[in-house]
């Protein structure tokens, strides 16, 4: 069992270190986009869903079953202990845990350590004691973390921000489709409004066939920035809001992606990992559950044949050995989509960071043997006080995964549940992530439903 773990934890330390004997000290600051966007351009309005930030910066426990042993894992506040006990019984969960002096709920992860100098000093001292060897390993760069590495003194074991932003730029993936022949789908980047309106001439046609069109924010994050046009109104009516922001600030600048919708069978994500030598191994791919352009969890393995699996894995290949080129190493995740004809889209955007896979992957390789299928979910709570996770557990019973029966949900995030908590008898979402694991796609299908039923009823109760 621990080989295994510290098998993939070997690679992932090789591939970004070239060694094997080091410390890793995972800061799992999800949703980092955010940090790479440029603040002197014009963006159209996006929603925020009212306590959605303060799960979205719990979601750093998922870190528990990313790190190895030796490792370290960077928290908001410590695990539930019954929650551990059981992450332990499967074989996860032995890094050390050093969390912030105080939650605040409205921070991610990175800001709140840097408002925590007692927790800082504490690193710098890590770093500075005999025979460590540590690096630091975020979900992915911003000026934030360079920050943090600075005062702790801990070395990033992936490139600079600057890296970061230029190839998660949804423009940089459509050139880099077009400079290795990689299929994409219609459309165009655009940097100003000028070119925007210039480029919905040029695929306008689409509408007047019937079909559609999506404009993208080329550093969007979770389904922000993202419009469909389904008519000429519609993309007049985005034109007005962004004129009248250059009105007022004096600029026309933007960042970008209008593209025509492509109907799919579903959606996919493939990851790789580069080494600091340019290698590039594949890891594979699943399809992911994706509603309104936020991702809900992963189907694996994912229904694509050896014809369209080969031409994922040659893209990611080659992807892989670009992004080397211009300078980035590590993790990258790459969506895709398979079309109602059957053809594979390759690249829609790279995710050149940790993804949500990154955090699936040692349950894959202890758990989820070839002959089993697996369902990576979200489940939504509406609650209205905290949720004890020996009373979820319970209710939940035998649909709990257990490995003599090789089935049941392994939950592997439960800070999500009770973190947008702030009252008793006041309402609040939370969100239970969790990989069930069953025979068939069928049997999957039958637990999930039994889980969403369970936790409908503790909704209801509560």
């Amino acid at each position: 069992m621990t080989t295994v773990l510290t098998d993939f934890s070997s690679r992932l330390k090789w591939a970004l270190t070239g060694q094997h004997d080091v410390t890793f000290v995972y800061l799992n600051n999800f949703e980092v986009e955010e940090y790479w966007s440029d603040s002197g351009i014009l963006k159209l309005p996006s929603l925020s869903i009212g306590s959605a930030a303060d799960v979205v910066n719990r979601m750093e426990e998922l870190g528990v079953f990313l790190a190895g042993e030796k490792d370290i894992i960077l928290l908001k506040d410590m695990p539930n202990q019954e929650f551990m006990a059981d992450a332990q019984a499967l074989g996860f969960g032995r890094s050390g845990c050093i969390t912030v002096e105080h939650n605040d709920p409205a921070m991610n992860i990175t800001a709140n350590l840097l408002h925590c100098p007692r927790t800082v000093d504490k690193l710098r001292e890590l770093s500075q004691a005999a025979g460590t060897n540590a690096y630091l390993v975020p979900f992915g760069t911003s000026d934030q973390e360079e920050e943090f590495s600075r005062l702790t003194g801990i070395p990033l074991a992936v490139p600079s921000s600057d890296i970061f932003r230029k190839v998660n730029d949804k423009g940089y993936s459509r050139r880099l489709n077009a400079e290795l022949g990689i299929r994409q789908i219609p459309g165009v980047e655009c940097t100003s409004l000028d070119e925007l309106v210039s480029g919905f001439d040029q695929l306008k046609a689409v509408l007047e066939q019937g079909g559609r069109l999506v404009l993208k924010d080329s550093m969007g994050v979770s389904g922000k920035g993202i419009m469909v046009i389904a008519d000429e109104a519609r993309f007049h009516k985005c034109m007005s809001m962004l004129e009248k922001q250059a009105s007022k600030k004096g600029i026309r600048q933007i960042n970008y992606v209008l593209e025509q919708w492509i109907d799919k069978i579903c959606d996919l994500n493939y990851q790789i990992l580069i080494d600091r030598s340019g290698g590039v191994e594949f890891l594979g791919v699943k399809e992911s559950l994706v509603e309104q352009g936020v991702h809900q969890g992963h189907l694996m393995p994912s229904r694509l044949n050896d014809v369209q699996l080969e031409v994922i894995r040659e893209a990611a290949i080659r992807i892989g050995a670009a992004l080397y080129r211009d300078g980035y190493y590590g993790i990258a995740g790459m969506d895709a989509i398979l079309d109602e004809d059957g053809t594979i889209w390759p690249n829609l955007e790279i995710n050149a960071r940790f993804n949500m896979s990154t955090y699936q992957t040692n349950i894959e390789h202890q758990w989820l043997p070839e002959d089993q299928c697996g369902l990576a979910k979200k489940y939504t709570l509406r609650l209205n006080h905290l949720l004890e996770y020996g009373v979820l557990r319970s209710r939940l019973g035998t649909l709990m995964f257990e490995p003599e029966r090789g089935e049941g949900l392994l939950i592997n995030n439960f800070a999500t549940v009770n973190a947008a908590f702030r009252s008793e008898g006041t309402l609040f979402s939370g969100r239970l992530y969790g990989v069930i694991i069953a025979s068939s796609p069928e049997r999957l299908g039958v637990i999930d439903e039994a889980i969403e039923a369970v936790l409908s009823s503790i909704n209801e109760v509560m």
